[in-house]
């Protein structure tokens, strides 16, 4: 595997402008905007990988590009600023670069952290050197090119990577904080399980109560969403690595905000991935949650 190694990699990421051939009229302003990210990972004139992210007009991008020896994380964000025919590319890049071993054969690594940022049209391509503009990186770029549609109503967020055989890894994900949560609940009692039942939940929003119903057990239970606390560590926070989650707060009907002399609040935090996730229950009852996107509308 061919290694990359540039003395710019923590100095440098620069982005250039190139001009589209054809650039299409962009859509007017107001709700039901989507914005995509079209991103191609170039060696010369090799395609590593590609793929695209989409998403509401609030969507930003987080990417990677890893090989056996460097890691480069951005978080990159679309601003119009009010202007219908730019918009602003700006990034938070993270380098991770391996420069040998300790004495006791450990990897030692380099860190860095640097923002960069450019203005172009849209439809027209930004040309991003992970590894410097100085020759570093073999040669290695994204090119990465925004994009904006008019959509009839809310648009949930999409992605897609295709990477072709190499020693380059190439990651894409959209990032955006929900407004809504479609919330999944489901009771296990005595090993019997009940219906699911499905809310639709704002994060941050007042309280409200829910029954389940499984077998001869019945769980009234006051539920709440809640965006968790923000990262501590500042490449965390940069990234957004708490974007998309959320926590359900659970408590007994009636027990208010819990604490001396009540039933203390649950909490069960995850991404919105369709992935269960259990909360035991006092009485030994299992409370099971799926956290997803909401339906478009």
């Amino acid at each position: 595997m061919r290694r990359f190694w540039s003395t710019s990699l923590v100095a440098f990421a620069v982005v250039v402008s190139v001009p589209a051939r054809l650039r299409p009229p962009p859509p007017p302003q107001g709700p039901g905007l989507r914005i995509t990210y079209q991103v191609q990972l170039v060696e010369g004139t090799r395609v590593l990988g590609s793929g695209e992210v989409g998403g509401p007009s609030d969507t930003r991008l987080r990417l990677g590009v890893r090989t056996d020896a460097v890691l480069v994380e951005a978080l990159l964000s679309l601003s119009s600023e009010g202007s219908i025919d730019s918009v602003s590319v700006s990034g938070d890049f993270f380098s991770r670069r391996r420069l040998g071993r300790s004495r006791r054969g450990l990897p030692l690594w380099e860190e860095d952290g640097y923002r960069r940022a450019a203005r172009l049209a849209w439809g027209d391509t930004a040309r991003i050197f992970p590894f410097g503009a100085s020759g570093g990186g073999g040669g290695l770029r994204l090119d990465l090119v925004p994009i904006r549609v008019a959509t009839g109503g809310e648009t949930r967020p999409t992605e897609s990577v295709e990477r072709a055989d190499s020693g380059v890894e190439l990651t894409l994900e959209a990032v955006v904080r929900p407004r809504r949560v479609a919330v999944t609940l489901t009771l296990a009692a005595a090993g019997v399980a009940s219906v699911p039942r499905r809310y639709d939940l704002v994060p941050d929003a007042p309280s409200h109560a829910v029954v389940l119903h499984t077998g001869e057990t019945t769980r009234t239970l006051e539920i709440a969403l809640e965006r968790p606390d923000p990262p501590r560590a500042e490449r965390d926070r940069a990234l957004a690595l708490d974007a998309d989650v959320v926590c359900l707060r659970v408590l007994p009907a009636g027990a208010g905000g819990g604490g001396a002399g009540g039933e203390p609040a649950r909490e069960l935090c995850g991404r919105l991935n369709n992935v269960a996730r259990r909360l035991a229950l006092p009485g030994g009852d299992t409370l099971v949650a799926t956290f997803a996107w909401p339906g478009v509308r």
